[in-house]
């Protein structure tokens, strides 16, 4: 998406997003930072998450973010207010709708378009935090450096859902805690990697969230599973078919794509098609993780609140269900006997859900 025009007399900066009338509208330009060279930088949308942005910010700092670039949404909890006073980030308003905008890509591929080719892009929702191996000690810039001397463009992560160990309801949270002190625990397993046409590749998909809210998925028999993965093709490969009511009947309701790719060597043919998927890149073969803290007291206001909305994918079926099975169960307690507490990155490469390497281990060795 193009930047197509700047306000520059009245010193407030538009961007237009391609295909929507839509105008971001940049609320910071008057006390902006000059850029440098080598930034790492993040981009995010934005809607009433104040809770979550004081951990978002910080724990990206720590890994050197240098600058954010952030869409807030009409958001109504002080997020754009809080947002506007940090000396680091770049915020952009919208009062558009969250659908017409490809649920916020079209805004983040428009700014990505004008402030990350060039750069490292981190591209996340402000619930996930991510780590990397070795990323309690190895900044970003370290990272990148090393994957530009291996000639990497994009490293693919899974999204592991963080929760606590005991009811939703009973989880609190304030502001700037820290969030794996409340919401520690994860599913080891079993998560299922099938392949794909679009970068990185792979789909995932399991965990927690499959086993709590679609317990159905994991007892399909062999029919039911290949059917589903030629529906789920066609509709990737055909997105103008993924809308028709006749494809829309007949795809099963499958739990979340945990496939993401959140850190991107940007170029001028870059773009996301989603945030799961994004234009042909070369991937690393080392993998992260983002820990997704959507989990916490507020899931089940939030959870009917985007049901009634009807703003995210397939009109929210998924926070339908989610707000369904809060109905039924207030007192909803995600952990089980076989949950793990989150101990750290080299817990997540020995369970196999992260990838080291030999090159990026013996890079962390030799660090000066």
């Amino acid at each position: 998406m193009r930047a197509l025009f700047r306000d520059t007399e009245r010193r407030l900066r538009k961007l237009q997003v391609s295909n929507h009338c839509h105008v971001l509208v940049d609320r910071t330009i008057d006390r902006r930072p000059p850029a440098a060279p080598g930034e790492v930088r993040a981009f995010a949308r934005c809607r009433d998450e104040r809770l979550r942005l004081p951990a978002f910010l910080e724990h990206y700092r720590g890994l050197g973010v240098d600058r954010f670039f952030i869409v807030d949404n009409d958001s109504s909890d002080g997020s754009a207010e809080y947002l506007a006073a940090q000396p680091d980030v770049h915020l952009y308003a919208t009062r558009n709708r969250y659908s017409e905008a490809g649920r916020g890509v079209a805004w983040v591929n428009a700014l990505l378009t004008e402030f990350g080719v060039g750069s490292w892009c981190v591209t996340v929702d402000i619930d996930e935090l991510l780590v990397y191996p070795g990323s309690e000690h190895e900044s970003l810039h370290r990272f990148t450096e090393y994957l530009d001397r291996v000639g990497s463009e994009a490293l693919a992560c899974v999204l592991l859902d963080l929760y606590p160990s005991g009811s939703l309801k009973e989880c609190h949270y304030d502001a700037g805690d820290n969030l794996l002190a409340t919401a520690s625990y994860f599913d080891p397993g079993p998560y299922d990697m099938s392949p794909a046409d679009l970068c990185p590749g792979v789909v995932i998909r399991g965990g927690m969230r499959e086993r709590v809210f679609y317990p159905e998925f994991r007892t399909r028999g062999l029919g039911a599973r290949i059917c589903d993965a030629l529906l789920e093709g066609v509709a990737h490969r055909a997105p103008l078919l993924r809308e028709t009511p006749w494809l829309r009947a007949q795809r099963r309701r499958n739990p979340p794509c945990l496939t993401k790719v959140p850190l991107v060597r940007w170029n001028e043919t870059s773009t996301r098609f989603n945030m799961h998927w994004i234009s042909s890149k070369i991937v690393a073969p080392e993998t992260g993780a983002l820990l997704h803290f959507k989990f916490l007291h507020d899931f089940h206001d939030r959870a009917t609140q985007e049901a009634e909305r009807g703003e995210r994918y397939d009109g929210a079926s998924e926070y339908q269900r989610y707000a369904d099975r809060l109905r039924k169960d207030p007192d909803l307690t995600l952990s089980n006997e076989e949950s793990v507490c989150f101990a750290g990155t080299r817990q997540l490469v020995d369970l196999g859900l992260m990838k080291d390497s030999q090159a990026w281990a013996a890079s962390r060795v030799q660090r000066p």
